[in-house]
């Protein structure tokens, strides 16, 4: 979930983006031009080394500006700006730490960076606008060349903390699931009803009709199963009842089965969003180790039945879904299920960050099960602090970074019915609508800090070694691409411009990042 703003560090500004004639690509002129200019040219690489920088602005984490009254994007620095190229040399006197790049030592692939599309992004993404408006956002988040690149998006299994579905449920906050007592049928139609599948297909057809076709994945997370199946009776509390697993694992199937049939594939599912926290105030349910392992086996079993009146499911099946420190219970299940020859029933899993628990849990994980792999599905991240986090996840072993929540409306609790809807509960979003009456919105500065990896690092790159650096310093991280071209992200945290050398096979280049920045490098192998 998206904790405080007292619990997150936020370092946040804004970019007013004037969204008035969306099909006019002139309508993004306020952004300083970044959104043209920023493309990732398809030239031949000529040797030298690609550079771009992006900044933050304000130290404070939490101030509630961001919705009130957003800075002037005159005050952001750096937006995504394609610097001076550097060049190689065979030698040069080390301008600070020298960082050795070696693409001959490897880790994980990446699957890809990527955001929520939960009913409270959606909502706010095609309020006031039309279709043509809506794929203009749609496509800034996924066009790699021309926005984000985003090919990662996490959706929900019925509600969460980020949805309303009062128009569709008679419970108080509208809070629904597909089949709400035993002897209903499952139905999706809520979700049709609140335009959550119509959007879903939409940023499906974006995606395929850009050019090049970019390929999206959509993950999900269940928050609550049906009350029926819980010892709480309701949404909210509780956790499983004996011997329902199997209850479970049919309505995930029949999830499953009802977007596909909408067009919308699902490629994982976790079994339980934060299965160690029980909200009081929204739906969710705590599951012992032992308790998920049973659903895992239920669930897998389903998707994989030779039974012929049952199609095999291809959905993934992805565990934990929770903090750092949940790594022992990943740990328990993975090794259960192993003894009983089943390990292969888990794809990954899947972490959040919202304790103090260090990312290096997801290393210990990886160590102990390494086929096994392991996805970051929640976490917002501001500022150059946030972007040394993602560093960390990768570093860590995650194939993956997902943001969540991607865009609210100026009023929070508009279609917001869980705990995190009023100013001092929210942390700013990538973007922001702008007011109540119109197609306008804005961007924070995280629009481009995130862009700095999930631009250039491509679905199936791979990691590659590097030193790290430090954080009085710069630290990095590197990856290859499909394609050859290396992909060095640095990150400043300090308050003073920091400078290096970067050392790959036999030459080297020196470079200077300023303070507060991040930096990303390109160049061929």
């Amino acid at each position: 979930m998206m904790r405080t703003g007292l619990n997150i560090r936020v370092l946040l500004s804004t970019l007013l983006i004037s969204l008035g004639a969306l099909g006019d690509l002139k309508v993004y002129a306020l952004s300083a031009r970044q959104l043209a200019d920023n493309k990732i040219s398809k030239k031949q690489f000529d040797g030298n080394i690609e550079v771009w920088w992006s900044s933050e602005l304000l130290p404070d984490s939490h101030s509630p500006v961001w919705y009130t009254n957003p800075p002037d994007p005159s005050e952001i620095r750096y937006k995504l700006d394609h610097h001076t190229e550097l060049k190689w040399k065979k030698s040069v006197k080390p301008a600070g730490p020298v960082i050795r790049v070696n693409p001959d030592k490897t880790y994980q692939t990446v699957l890809g960076i990527g955001t929520s599309l939960e009913a409270t992004t959606l909502y706010a993404i095609k309020k006031n606008r039309s279709e043509e408006e809506i794929r203009e956002i749609l496509k800034l988040l996924i066009d790699p060349d021309h926005g984000m690149g985003f090919n990662l998006f996490r959706i929900t299994i019925g509600t969460s903390d980020f949805s309303d579905g009062r128009t569709v449920s008679t419970h108080p906050k509208g809070f629904y699931s597909y089949q709400d007592n035993s002897e209903a049928e499952f139905s999706i139609q809520p979700d049709i009803d609140l335009g959550i599948v119509d959007m879903l297909k939409l940023t499906a057809d974006v995606a395929a009709n850009l050019d090049p076709p970019q390929e999206i994945k959509f993950t999900a997370a269940c928050w609550s199963p049906p009350g029926w199946m819980k010892t709480s009776g309701t949404l909210i509390g509780g956790t499983l009842k004996s011997g329902y697993e199997k209850h479970l694992a049919g309505y995930f199937r029949k999830f499953i089965e009802a977007y596909a049939a909408e067009g919308i594939p699902i490629y994982a599912i976790t079994i339980q969003n934060e299965p160690n926290y029980l909200p009081k105030d929204y739906p969710g349910m705590m599951l012992t180790p032992e308790q998920e392992m049973a659903v895992v086996v239920a669930a897998y079993e389903n998707f994989h039945s030779n039974l012929s009146d049952k199609d095999e499911l291809q959905t993934k099946i992805w565990i934990n879904d929770h903090n750092f420190e949940d790594w022992v219970n990943a740990d328990y299940i993975l090794t259960a299920l192993e003894k009983m020859g089943k390990k292969h029933y888990v794809d990954a899993t899947a972490f959040h960050n919202y304790t103090p628990f260090p990312a290096s849990n997801m290393s210990k994980l990886h160590q102990k099960h390494p086929h096994t792999d392991i996805q970051l599905t929640e976490h917002s991240e501001w500022g150059v602090a946030g972007m040394r986090n993602i560093q960390q996840y990768f570093q860590n072993w995650s194939r993956s970074y997902m943001y969540w929540v991607t865009m609210t409306t100026k009023k929070l609790d508009e279609h917001n019915q869980g705990p995190y809807n009023r100013l001092g509960e929210l942390s700013p979003t990538l973007l922001i609508e702008k007011n109540s009456f119109s197609p306008e919105w804005y961007v924070t500065p995280e629009y481009y800090l995130i862009s700095q990896f999930s631009k250039f690092i491509r679905p199936g790159a791979i990691r590659i070694n590097c030193d790290k650096g430090s954080d009085a310093n710069v630290t990095f991280v590197a990856f290859k691409n499909l394609d050859n071209s290396i992909v060095l992200v640095g990150v400043n945290q300090t308050k003073k411009s920091r400078t290096f050398t970067v050392k790959y096979n036999e030459k080297m280049f020196s470079a200077s990042l300023a303070a507060k920045c991040i930096g990303t490098y390109r160049w061929q192998e």
